[in-house]
């Protein structure tokens, strides 16, 4: 307890201002009670004295840059330095190494800017006022010097200038790196320009801060060994989500929507649906209307945010994604209608059924790709499983559910979207990164943390208690490695110091921990739909359970029951909440909706609209591990918060800290108000006061004694370099007269006061040199140091034998009167116990002997006993013998039994393993015999190829030089054809003119004949009326004749009426029975040759069937051997002779009919039965017949188109083979069985030929036997083919 005397400067402790100076008048002896007189009213009163703190009055109203500085050190003499400066709009103020920070609700002119930067790079902390700009030089410079990482803590509540004091820090530290390249200036822009997307995205305006960061952020900037910089990373922590659809009254939601609202045109309003001025219900507070006086800023604020985005490389499509989503979720807030659920209470609401607003939803489906009607579906109807059944079946949501779905669907939607852009900020700066980054292993980083501060609202949800998690490790985290090691450093160094009690929060971190664990258990099962898993009993069991340990019960308590034991209206209910202790004062939190809260698993039918839909940004949304059931049900965000909480401190515990302490000065957030008790509240919350004290009563410089003999070397003369370290910074502390309790040496540092390092530093820079007096005198003194510690270790030297002998006899002497007394002590008690032990061995005997009595009794008992064993044992031993003698010949027979049966067991596994050998090896063989032929195959189809190949491009050839030859034998037959018919024609008037001497011959003869008639009938005149009657009869019976005669055979008009001779009838006679016999004979040989040719043709048939049967069969072998599709069967003719056959004339019709690959038809080449040699018609002779096999046999020695193999169709297979030769065989037939070429077909086929034939035989007989005159007959090759 501090005391006071009368007169003393104190502070008085008073509500609002914290503490009002006065002035003690009196004090009781005791000095317990003081009686005090107020400066501002001049009362008196009388106050314990412990509530009093010293106060220093300055004259000149100056204030300290440090708090360590100060005369006094206690909170009131901190506040009132801290609130003086903030009067004189000097808002930064050291203590010692970290920098309080005063919010000053507006700008400072000058304080800011490149020139400030410029002035401030490069000087040590304390060389100019106080700054931010001072703490990242100095992180800057260490990173630099020492190659280690930097990381600077900015704390504080909300509202207290943190965003705006990680901005200023970034922007000196893109200064300090100085961008020498475009590659740095390019991430210097970038830097500075995600600050403005992270805070329209992520800041709100809450009651104590209209620019409240509702995420924690952790912006790392490399450089590398030169300090250059040549990356930069954010990582952000817990985005409060649920402000995007709840907020309190004169707060508001994300910064993003309302620019949104503020800066598009009217244009891209209208095209999303959306009103200007209009309350939407996503924007609006209970109240119903938006938070007025923030249009002008939100306005400038969307163009910037614009500007960032094209920034770090997003187009304006993309921007108009992101605006289309952020107005959909616009739409979302008001899909449900407001009248639908006016005037109900709680249960009644929960069972009313859900109205939508069709507008809304149809601008919300249409802005975020979805379907209006699945999207509605899905929010106001969910699928509940049948019991024992795989089916689903629908049922409508209550309103509670559907609020909870829709308002998870919007939550989800903006959480995704704000990592994808942070995440979108990270890849501008890799994507600035070299392909091939060398040393990137040597990069170290300034890390800037921006967290958000202590909170205690209204209402205290899930989110409160982790961000006022995040604050109490972080308070822990400054309380161990500053306070404490700052303590434990004195003590390892051997300094004296008393230490301080410091604050210890792990009983705060276990509560919280157990209440994570209890909210996943519940969590878990409520997505499980296992047990009663609801809000009111989760936090009945973390009451219940903190109730059970001790150290918890102090920390976390249930609810004060108030209103005589009910609850207020506006209140929780008991079970509803608990309250727990934190460093900076008790919160009451409310766990309604925690279990929902703490999932970070979108309901599947949610999930699914955002993995369907077609806007291609809120498609890549979506989670697919819902949807293929891959991923669990629940994924907890206590727990996953928990984790990057330990890695941000394992992060941060890599990094040399720099922190930064941020209050605000009034909860109106009005600049120039100080309010004294809120700021002594934040001051004392953030352990200040404590470091304060450290500092003031400790050292807060502190330096390697290399560091300081490097750094100062210079300032001493070099014969002060031949001393060890330690001497020669006794002698700099001498030399610049350094005042002895401002300094302290320990075993490894030097340890100074605040001011005396930058005094040093001072005095190096201007070159201050000590006076040579000054120095002879440290010499001196050095030297007279050095004896007096040679004579104390000389006496030490002397001293410790005597004093090591004397401490030998002390032990002697201690362990014999130790020895002497316990001996005098133990002596009786030796006697009894040797008494004792007598009395027990008499005993011992006294029962020795007994035993050795019951042991003789038991040795001849057991005598017997083994006698009557034997004898029972050799009774049993004769009963084995016999059993033995006669079980051994079965034993022996069972053995050999068994013998065998092993041994056909091993045979059996013998020939199982030759078997399974064999059968292997057979395998083996088989799959190398079916690779070879497989290989083989592929060969041969490869050969087979080749030669289709090569037969193709003959066949083309050949085709080429067959329609060659045919153009040149058209040509010739032409010529020849030509040729024949002038000769033709050269032989019919050759044969006119016979005919014309003939008929003057037979005119001769006949006038010759008649002359010599008449000379007959003058010498016998009574023949003549006989002969003379005879004429009429012979002309009757020549019109008979005549008329019954074929057409072709009629008498020439010349020999009507003519009589001829008998001789000349005898004649004529016998040359036409010569005729017919002669016709008769060549027509039955052209009928055997017929027969012939077709059992030929028959023969030739059965042949091809044959081949054709042949041919399947072994396509069928070939298609089973190699287990490929069977191709197409070769032709048994030649490819070059596949040609179809032309007809007589060569007419272009049969030309063309020769390349169809089809079945041949009658316009193919036919061979006629009979042929007329036309040499023996010009002739005058007979014609010389042919029958078709004769012909089409005569044809395969002539070269050409004209043989018989090319009678077969182009396909060339056997098939049509066959078709040919029947064809030809009905040709033959038809020819064979009908009339001559000129009279057109008989009806009797063959027969009727023959009796033709016959017929006009007999007429002419008939004729010659009716006349007796004399008929010269035309050949019959002229009339009968």
């Amino acid at each position: 307890m501090p005391h006071f005397q009368e007169g003393d400067l104190v502070f008085l402790p008073a509500p609002e201002v914290a503490f009002s100076a006065a002035q003690v008048v009196s004090v009781d002896r005791p000095g317990d009670v003081a009686e005090v007189r107020l400066g501002s009213t001049g009362l008196s009163q009388r106050v314990p004295c412990s509530q009093l703190r010293h106060r220093f009055a300055r004259e000149d109203g100056a204030t300290s840059q440090d708090n360590t500085s100060l005369v006094h050190m206690n909170d009131a003499t901190i506040l009132e330095n801290l609130q003086s400066r903030h009067a004189r709009d000097e808002i930064y103020t050291y203590t010692a190494s970290v920098l309080l920070a005063m919010n000053p609700y507006k700008d400072i002119r000058g304080l800011y800017g490149e020139d400030q930067c410029a002035k401030y790079k490069g000087k040590h902390l304390g060389a100019l006022p106080p700054h931010p700009y001072a703490i990242a030089d100095t992180a800057y410079r260490a990173l630099v010097r020492e190659q280690r990482n930097q990381g600077l803590l900015i704390s504080g509540e909300s509202g207290a200038g943190k965003t705006e004091t990680a901005k200023i820090v970034m922007q000196f530290i893109a200064f300090a790196s100085g961008a020498s390249s475009g590659h740095a200036d390019s991430i210097q822009d970038r830097i500075l320009q995600a600050q403005p997307i992270l805070e329209s995205f992520g800041n709100a305006v809450t009651m104590r801060n209209s620019n409240s960061s509702r995420f924690g952020k952790y912006n790392r900037v490399f450089f590398d060994e030169k300090g250059s910089l040549v990356d930069a990373g954010i990582t952000t922590y817990l985005l409060e989500s649920s402000r995007v659809v709840t907020h309190g009254a004169r707060e508001r939601t994300y910064h993003c929507f309302y620019e949104m609202l503020r800066g598009v045109d009217d244009q891209k309003l209208k095209e999303f649906n959306l009103e200007r001025d209009r309350n939407y219900r996503l924007l609006t507070s209970s109240s119903g209307e938006q938070l007025p006086g923030f249009e002008a800023r939100d306005a400038a604020n969307f163009a910037r945010v614009c500007d960032a985005l094209k920034t770090i490389g997003l187009d304006e499509e993309a921007v108009d994604n992101m605006l289309r989503v952020l107005a959909g979720l616009i739409h979302l807030g008001d899909v449900e209608k407001e009248s639908a659920t006016q005037g109900l209470d709680k249960d009644e609401d929960d069972a009313a059924s859900v109205e939508v607003d069709d507008a809304a939803v149809d601008s919300a489906a249409r802005l975020l790709g979805m379907d209006a009607d699945e999207l509605c579906a899905r929010l106001t109807r969910k699928k509940v499983a049948v019991p024992g059944r795989s089916s689903f079946h629908e049922v409508p949501r209550s309103r509670s559910q559907f609020k909870h779905a829709l308002q998870s669907f919007i939550k989800a939607i903006y959480k995704r979207l704000f990592d994808r852009t942070v995440k979108r900020i990270n890849d501008c700066f890799r994507d600035l990164r070299p392909a091939k980054c060398e040393g990137e292993e040597a990069w170290k980083h300034v890390g800037i943390l921006d967290i958000y501060g202590f909170e205690n609202l209204q209402r205290n949800s899930f989110e409160q208690l982790c961000i006022n998690l995040a604050n109490e490790r972080l308070q822990q985290y400054f309380v161990e490695n500053v306070l404490r090691a700052e303590q434990e450093l004195y003590k390892r160094e051997a300094l004296p110091w008393i230490g301080l009690p410091l604050p210890d929060a792990q009983p705060v971190f276990n509560a919280i921990a157990q209440i994570f664990k209890t909210l996943d258990e519940y969590s878990q099962n409520l997505t499980r739909g296992v047990g009663n898993a609801t809000d009111k009993g989760f936090c009945q069991k973390v009451v219940d359970e903190a109730n059970k340990d001790a150290a918890r019960r102090d920390v976390l308590r249930p609810l004060k029951m108030t209103g005589g034991g009910r609850r207020s209206v506006a209140g929780p209910c008991l079970n509803e909440g608990f309250i727990i202790k934190h460093y900076a004062g008790q919160v009451q939190y409310n766990t309604e909706s925690w279990l929902d809260k703490n999932n970070d698993r979108l309901l599947a039918e949610c999930e699914a609209l955002i993995c369907e839909s077609t806007n291609t940004l809120v498609k890549s949304l979506g989670d697919d591990e819902p949807q293929a059931g891959k991923g669990p049900l629940f994924r907890s965000i206590s727990k996953k918060y928990q984790k990057d909480l330990e890695s941000l401190l394992d992060t941060l515990s890599t990094c040399n800290l720099h922190y930064i302490r941020c209050f605000k000065p009034n909860g109106e957030q009005t600049p120039d108000i100080f309010t004294g008790q809120l700021v002594l509240d934040q001051v004392v919350q953030c352990g200040t006061i404590e470091l304060v004290k450290i500092m003031h009563d400790g050292y807060p410089n502190r330096c390697q004694f290399e560091e300081i003999t490097t750094r100062f070397r210079d300032l001493l003369p070099e014969r002060f370099q031949r001393y060890g370290m330690r001497t020669f910074i006794e002698a700099l502390m001498l030399a610049y007269e350094v005042p002895p309790q401002e300094w302290a040496v320990g075993m490894s540092r030097l340890f100074l006061k605040a001011g005396q390092l930058r005094a040093l530093e001072g005095m190096r820079t201007e070159g201050a040199a000590p006076p040579a007096e000054k120095l002879s005198e440290i010499v001196r003194g050095i030297i007279r140091k050095k004896w007096v510690r040679a004579t104390h270790a000389v006496r030490l030297c002397n001293f410790l034998p005597k004093f090591i002998s004397q401490i030998y006899v002390q032990r002697a002497q201690k362990s014999l009167g130790q020895v002497g007394l316990l001996s005098s002590r133990l002596a009786p008690r030796l006697l009894s116990a040797r008494k004792r032990v007598q009395d027990r061995c008499l005993a011992v005997r006294r029962r020795f002997a007994g035993a050795v009595r019951v042991v003789d009794f038991l040795q001849a008992e057991f005598a017997l006993i083994r006698t009557r064993r034997k004898d029972r044992l050799a009774t049993a031993l004769h009963a084995a013998s016999i059993l033995h003698v006669r079980t051994r010949p079965w034993i022996a027979l069972a053995r050999e039994r068994v013998a065998e049966v092993e041994k056909r067991r091993e045979a059996e596994r013998k020939r199982e393993e030759e078997r399974r050998r064999l059968e292997e090896q057979k395998a083996r063989q088989e799959q190398e015999h079916l690779d070879a032929e497989k290989r083989q195959l592929e060969e041969e189809q490869a050969r087979i190829q080749a030669e289709q190949t090569q037969r193709e491009e003959e066949q083309r050839k050949h085709e080429e030089d067959l329609q060659k030859a045919l153009e040149r034998q058209r040509e010739e037959m032409r010529r020849r054809d030509e040729a024949e018919s002038k000769q033709l024609a050269e032989e019919r008037l050759k044969i006119e003119e016979e005919r014309r001497a003939f008929e003057e011959e037979k005119q001769r003869s006949t006038i010759r004949s008649q002359v010599e008639f008449s000379m007959r009938i003058d010498r016998q005149a009574s023949p003549q009326r006989a002969r003379t009657s005879l004429v009429p009869a012979s002309d009757e019976n020549q019109r008979q004749s005549s008329t019954s005669a074929p057409q072709g055979s009629a008498p020439d008009e010349d020999d009507v009426g003519v009589s001829i001779s008998n001789l000349g009838i005898t004649k004529g006679r016998a040359e036409m029975e010569q005729t017919v016999r002669r016709l008769q004979l060549e027509m039955d040989l052209k009928h055997q040759e017929i027969l012939r040719q077709m059992a030929m043709l028959e023969e030739e048939n059965k042949h091809l069937e044959m081949e054709l049967h042949e041919e399947k069969r072994r396509n069928q072998d070939e298609r089973s051997d190699s287990g490929h599709a069977p191709s197409p069967s070769p032709s048994l003719i030649p490819l070059d002779q596949q040609q179809l056959p032309t007809t007589p004339d060569r007419s272009p019709e049969a030309s063309a009919c020769r390349k169809k690959p089809c079945r041949l038809s009658r316009s193919g080449q036919r061979f006629s039965l009979l042929s007329v040699d036309g040499s023996a018609s010009r002739n005058g002779g007979k014609a010389k017949h042919h029958s078709v096999a004769h012909e089409a046999w005569s044809r395969q020695d002539v070269p050409g188109p004209d043989r018989l193999g090319e009678a077969v169709g182009s396909t060339g297979d056997l098939g049509s083979q066959r078709r040919w030769w029947a064809e030809q065989r009905q040709f033959l037939l038809e020819d064979l069985y009908c009339s001559s070429p000129h009279s057109g077909r008989a009806p009797g086929g063959g027969k009727g030929f023959r009796s033709s034939v016959k017929q006009q035989g007999r007429n002419l007989n008939a004729a010659f036997d009716t006349t007796e005159e004399c008929e010269i007959l035309t050949p019959m090759g002229s009339d009968v083919a």
